[in-house]
């Protein structure tokens, strides 16, 4: 395989090359080397004091400490993991929003800093195309989601007077949701345990690309990808099954922060339990302060300027988007969660022209749906117990396990 390579500018970077190959074309051997020596790397530059190498790393229950000291290095700075990052709200959108940035590079191969690839090129720089949604129309899909997530809850809990122990996760917001985009994908319904599996495979996917998994992480959800394409019967050029599993997981994390943030603030879940109308709100404004996604790395693809820098074709360029959202330039008070705040809209979550585009309505009705049924059956809910949190998890942002409690 590839060595790992010193570039001499700007910082003499220490950068891994790209595997070069898809997941299933190389042994087990060469693919453990490639992701323990890009592991190996990112803990080298942390241990030197690289703030984006520590977010890399994952092995913070709070990145946010880090995003901060990226901000304190302008905006824009130059990672020695061979890395453009930004922290900044305006740099940030101007980049979303620029054709000359992509995914992948101009010739649709990936480019050093992403790790791994699982299909030819990047699967995230294909057309953007969801799977047909079997019978449920667009107008159709909240009331499926509202009908499932209540079911969901009420299996549960099934006497709204009594109280409950239960966990979050794995109890409510993962089987409602899972379940919820199975019937608007039109899964068949003796395919829907295979789908949920699948799709709890493929979890660490995003995380992959650019952190360095387990070997046996990687192949099980390299198989999963395979076989929940073949599941929702898309030919091989086709993002949908990928699309589906980053729609599942983001709003699984993405109402687990929502939960954790208004618990952590009790008299805005009192508030939500008045006011159910706020659950949209209270979405938008997870979004900003603790969003699912929490970076969007993207590639130059022809030589450009950016903040006084010359970039060259090929150059990436993360955006932190998580620290984009607590910019203190554009949020007043952005370490507070505020339900009333009236430009929690302007966050870069979920950006439209990422590669959570196609799924960012569906994720953030899945969100609002899980919030507005918790609400309105456990006005008591409180946390009970320590949050559990993934390892290696730089880009989704979420928890693994909530202990809850209900009176």
């Amino acid at each position: 395989m590839a060595e790992p390579t010193v570039t001499d500018d700007l910082t003499g970077a220490l950068t891994q090359p790209p595997l070069g190959r898809t997941v299933r074309a190389v042994a087990d051997r060469e693919l453990g080397t490639h992701l323990l020596e890009t592991r190996g790397i990112h803990w080298i530059h942390a241990a030197n004091g690289d703030p984006y190498a520590t977010v890399l790393r994952g092995q913070a229950d709070d990145p946010y400490p880090a995003y901060e000291r990226v901000r304190a290095r302008g905006a824009l700075s130059f990672s020695p993991t061979g890395s453009w990052v930004t922290a900044d709200h305006a740099l940030a959108a101007s980049i979303l929003c620029s054709t000359d940035f992509g995914v992948s590079g101009a010739d649709g191969v990936p480019v050093p800093q992403q790790v791994l690839s699982y299909g030819e090129g990047c699967p995230l720089e294909r057309e953007q195309v969801l799977p047909a949604a079997g019978d449920v129309p667009e107008g159709g899909q909240r009331a499926v989601v509202e009908g499932i997530h209540r079911e969901t809850l009420e299996g549960l809990a099934p006497d709204p007077s009594a109280s409950y122990a239960f966990e979050l996760l794995g109890g409510f917001v993962r089987p409602a949701v899972t379940a919820a985009a199975a019937a608007v994908l039109g899964v068949p319904a003796d395919r829907r345990a295979d789908f949920a599996d699948l799709l709890e495979r493929l979890r660490p996917l995003s995380d992959s690309l650019l952190a360095p998994q387990s070997l046996r992480t990687v192949r099980a959800a390299d198989g999963a990808l395979a076989e929940l394409t073949a599941l929702l019967a898309d030919s091989d050029d086709s993002p949908g099954a990928l699309l589906s599993a980053l729609g599942v997981t983001a709003a699984v994390q993405l109402t687990g922060n929502a939960v954790l943030a208004l618990l952590a603030h009790p008299e805005q879940w009192r508030e939500l339990c008045d006011r159910p109308g706020l659950a949209a709100a209270a979405v938008e404004e997870t979004l900003r302060y603790d969003p699912p996604v929490q970076l969007d790395a993207r590639v130059v693809r022809g030589e450009t300027e950016l903040a006084g820098r010359r970039l060259p074709a090929g150059a990436h360029v993360v955006v932190l988007t998580a620290a984009t959202g607590r910019d203190p330039e554009v949020f007043t008070d952005p370490e507070r969660f505020d339900l009333a705040r009236p430009d929690a809209a302007a966050h870069l979550a979920l950006h439209p022209a990422g590669p959570y585009g196609p799924v960012a309505s569906l994720v953030r009705l899945q969100a609002e749906v899980a919030l507005r049924t918790l609400a309105g059956r456990f006005p008591g809910l409180r946390q009970a117990g320590d949050v559990l949190r993934p390892r290696r998890a730089p880009v989704g942002r979420g928890p693994l396990s909530v202990p809850v409690s209900s009176s």
